[in-house]
């Protein structure tokens, strides 16, 4: 899923959607305000540009049909080429059909152009605990003003390369390495359209990635490997219609979905914040007392949480 902005005074962790808005312009203009702040210090940027793709074009000029200059492999670097000499803020630049492209050193003589989604700039890297695989999380900015967070898999010192799609949120590994779980994007939109949002689901893939099982519709997972289980919060269904909202549960293997706790009927996992929707803050596992926190916003927006044990029954609820 991509988001539109996060807001300074919301849980670090809350994700933040923007109202639909049309026109090129605030689009491109989101776009550039949101290039800036990834480029602010303390974000993971890369000091080169790393190539995930096989076989990646470096082109003259940032479109697909300008001649090739060279042919990149994974795990290759090139040096990013700033918007002022001596400045660290890389050159981006959207073609025609709306790709975005960064501008790199060939050689001392040469420059050519790259596509985003074949390159890193700004990357989160997440080893196997069997130290092979690794999955790359790469921060990638895109016509529309967000920052998509696309996953890969990297195997064998770069040998093979995939690309397994859009996430948000961190992948989780197993502690065993076989195989991890991550939230992905459907690229289905939730049928509301006062929210640009799309379908989330809870996948597990096998360590290399080749294998892909789809265990829920939710986001926020949370893995508690004791128990062989992923809590998560769920308010959607599969194609996108609203469910009741609440704390859900499946077992590794996709089966025994069920809910754990359903928010009373004044609470959302969503609260409207001027043009902006702000979800609550992912659930925390205590798994030394069998308890999960969760929050939800009231309808007056005030944030609220909810401690309850993993077989449903609440605890502790207090305004957070």
């Amino acid at each position: 899923m991509t988001y539109a902005l996060r807001n300074p005074g919301c849980h670090p962790a809350a994700r933040v959607f923007q109202r639909p808005r049309g026109g090129w312009l605030a689009a491109l203009l989101l776009a550039v305000f949101l290039l800036a702040i990834l480029l602010l210090p303390g974000n993971a940027l890369a000091a080169d540009a790393l190539i995930l793709g096989r076989d990646v074009y470096i082109r003259a000029t940032p479109q697909v049909s300008a001649k090739a200059i060279k042919t990149a492999q994974p795990g290759e670097t090139y040096e990013v080429i700033g918007r002022r000499p001596g400045k660290g803020q890389p050159l981006y630049i959207f073609d025609e059909r709306g790709d975005l492209w960064v501008k790199v050193r060939v050689s001392e003589e040469t420059h050519g152009f790259i596509r985003t989604d074949l390159v890193s700039v700004a990357h989160e890297e997440f080893p196997s605990p069997r130290g092979n695989p690794l999955l790359i999380v790469n921060l990638r900015p895109t016509i529309d003003g967000a920052i998509q967070r696309d996953l890969w898999v990297i195997e064998k010192d770069w040998h093979y390369t995939r690309r397994l799609g859009p996430i948000e949120g961190k992948p989780i590994w197993a502690s065993h390495g076989e195989w991890f779980i991550c939230q992905v994007d459907s690229e289905r939109p939730v049928k509301d359209p006062n929210v640009e949002r799309t379908v989330e689901r809870i996948d597990k893939f096998s360590a290399d990635g080749r294998t892909r099982t789809s265990l829920a519709v939710g986001s926020y997972p949370v893995l508690y490997e004791a128990r062989g289980e992923v809590y998560f919060y769920r308010d959607v269904g599969e194609q996108g219609e609203a469910v009741p909202p609440g704390l859900f549960a499946v077992n590794v293997d996709g089966t025994n979905l069920r809910p754990i706790f359903l928010l009373p009927e004044r609470y959302r996992f969503w609260k409207e914040d001027g043009d902006f929707f702000v979800q609550a803050p992912p659930p925390i596992l205590h798994a030394s007392t069998n308890r999960i926190s969760l929050w939800a916003f009231d309808r007056g927006g005030a944030r609220i949480r909810f401690t309850v044990t993993l077989d449903g029954q609440i605890v502790e609820q207090r305004p957070d």
